[in-house]
């Protein structure tokens, strides 16, 4: 597999994000109830790409202590961000702001993701597309997961678009960088990995969660199980 068609499917698997936004522009009309299954949606999805993928990935390195120390960087990293730079650009405890975080998060773990992919293609051509095909499916509720909170807020769907669009850039850009450095530096990949593990947990634990209880607390659990069914058939099968 030549390095442009790794790149293509590359794109494609970025692509996706913009996908799940794209989905969730069908429907306009939104409740309490509908907002609380896909911030459910989203904490399913981030848990389970964490637990399925991402530590998994990190555990099989020799140098997998290097993921502990990025998931404890990627948690103080993030509380750094929502404390003293986000909450002082726009108002505390938005959809907006939580809309911006996930983006961010979601950007920080496609970029090791997408270094995944050019590991896995540098072990065997098939299983890079194999990754990219799951990180693929992984974007989708990843996407919405962005669109959801910036939808309910209001914002225009075309900037929604294009945000995402860009998010799914990153996906890309972590190939190219993973294929040049994958041997000059395959020792980084579980501290990458395991920082946007700790960035997603924050997500999660401090601020998806929360928010999702507030709009439905039966409602959050439907959406919660459907995401790491999601997960588990993209890791599984």
């Amino acid at each position: 597999m030549s390095f442009a068609y790794l790149l293509l499917i590359s794109t494609g698997a970025g692509a996706c994000t913009a996908l799940g936004a794209v989905l969730l522009f069908i429907k306009k009309n939104w409740s309490n109830r509908s907002l609380a299954v896909f911030l459910g949606l989203a904490s399913g999805v981030m848990v389970g790409v964490v637990v399925f993928d991402l530590i998994p990935s990190f555990l099989f390195f020799p140098g997998w202590v290097k993921g502990v120390y990025g998931i404890l960087a990627g948690l103080f990293l993030l509380f750094l961000l929502e404390h003293f730079l986000l909450r002082n650009l726009m108002p505390k405890q938005t959809l907006v702001g939580l809309g911006y975080l996930i983006m961010l998060g979601i950007a920080m773990h496609d970029f090791p993701e997408g270094m995944a992919i050019a590991l896995g293609h540098e072990m065997k051509a098939r299983t890079g597309l194999v990754i990219a095909l799951a990180i693929g499916i992984h974007n989708i509720p990843e996407g919405m997961a962005i669109a959801a909170p910036l939808i309910m807020a209001g914002l225009s769907r075309i900037k929604i678009l294009i945000q995402a669009l860009l998010v799914g850039i990153i996906t890309p850009l972590g190939t190219i960088i993973g294929r040049a450095t994958v041997l000059l530096l395959p020792g980084i990949l579980p501290f990458l990995l395991g920082l946007a593990s700790g960035i997603m947990l924050y997500l999660v634990i401090y601020q998806l969660w929360p928010q999702a209880n507030l709009k439905g607390k039966k409602e959050k659990w439907k959406g919660f199980w459907l995401g790491i069914f999601i997960i588990l058939l993209a890791t599984f099968l």
